[in-house]
């Protein structure tokens, strides 16, 4: 596994925290190279509780849980980091890595055309940089029509033939439209609840409780949508598939909180 232990190296804490989360985390750090997985993973779970938002002190717990056998597990938490943090890089390899490890088997399903658009657009982006080109082409779009009718002005001042519409003013409307658009996507698909599966294999049933009629089976690491929950039971679906419920505890959410 040296390649989790080259991913691990390049995680270590190059920044100050809070004294408990140094603390844990540099216990866990310590256990990890000295292979003790079980006690970095305690070490790094007693980071998150001080700061449960912490991409590096996750993407080390999804590492020591991957190096025990809990590889769906792994995969849940690279992917909830991946949520908080998009760009980074040792999570994104990571989880690169680790689907590779786990026998995922696809399921017949229809492709959605927002589930693609999800996979390549949204999730890979942070909602920052949709910000910023939101507000650039707003800039650039009104200040080449500003410039525009200020010109067309000066023209009709003096009796002039009017400049002729700046066709770049069009292009950057519709980038605008089309950034505002991702933008407004973007959003909306923070609330959508996504969890993964972190046993090897789950029933999916048509109903809570316990001896439903089972619909199809789920392995460890699939990514589902949550529609609902009751006590302790899901009602989660498959994009492109079958809707149906499983325990929560086979779940591990990673997105839309």
């Amino acid at each position: 596994m040296r390649f989790i232990v080259f991913l691990f190296i390049l995680i270590l804490p190059t920044f100050g925290w809070t004294q408990d989360f140094a603390e844990f985390f540099k216990e866990g750090t310590q256990h990890y190279t000295a292979k003790e997985y079980d006690k970095a993973r305690d070490a790094f779970a007693k980071a998150i509780e001080k700061d449960p938002n912490n991409a590096t002190a996750l993407t080390n717990l999804a590492l020591a849980q991957f190096q025990l056998g809990n590889k769906a597990l792994a995969v849940g938490l690279l992917r909830k980091v991946l949520t908080i943090d998009p760009e980074l890089a040792t999570a994104q390899a990571g989880l690169k890595f680790a689907l590779k490890q786990i026998d995922l088997k696809d399921l017949p399903h229809q492709i959605e055309t927002y589930e693609s658009v999800h996979a390549k657009l949204l999730a890979p982006i942070p909602v920052w940089v949709y910000l910023i080109l939101t507000a650039l082409f707003l800039f650039i779009t009104g200040w080449t029509f500003l410039t525009y009718m200020g010109r067309r002005r000066q023209a009709l001042s003096a009796e002039k033939a009017p400049p002729s519409p700046p066709l770049m003013g069009f292009v950057f409307a519709l980038a605008l439209i089309c950034s505002l658009g991702l933008l407004s996507l973007k959003l909306y698909d923070s609330t959508i609840v996504r969890a993964t599966i972190i046993e090897d294999r789950v029933s999916m049933q048509t109903a809570p409780g316990e001896s439903q009629v089972a619909l199809l089976d789920l392995s460890g690491g699939m990514e589902v949508i949550v529609k609902s929950t009751e006590k302790e039971w899901s009602q989660i679906t498959y994009p492109g598939s079958l809707t149906g419920w499983i325990k929560s505890s086979s779940l591990i959410v990673t997105s839309g909180q």
